[in-house]
């Protein structure tokens, strides 16, 4: 038969359900912290690439009508 001393000492080594729920709720919180700053830098990204190929498009119809003769 189990005892109590047997438990107490199975608690020792082992995680018991409370604490891996404890932990695993952290885990997600972290992680779902995670993801809302990869969606903030995503659209950052996103943003910041536009404006990039919207200044290299008008530079590159600049030296294209400089050395075409414009």
């Amino acid at each position: 038969m189990v005892d109590q001393n047997d438990i107490e000492r199975l608690k020792e080594i082992f995680v018991t359900r409370r604490e891996c729920e404890d932990d695993m709720e952290i885990v997600t919180n972290r992680q779902s912290e995670s993801e809302r700053q990869l969606a903030i830098i995503n659209t950052k990204l996103s943003m910041i690439l536009w404006l990039l190929g919207a200044v290299g498009g008008a530079v590159i119809t600049m030296l294209v009508k400089t050395f075409l003769g414009g």
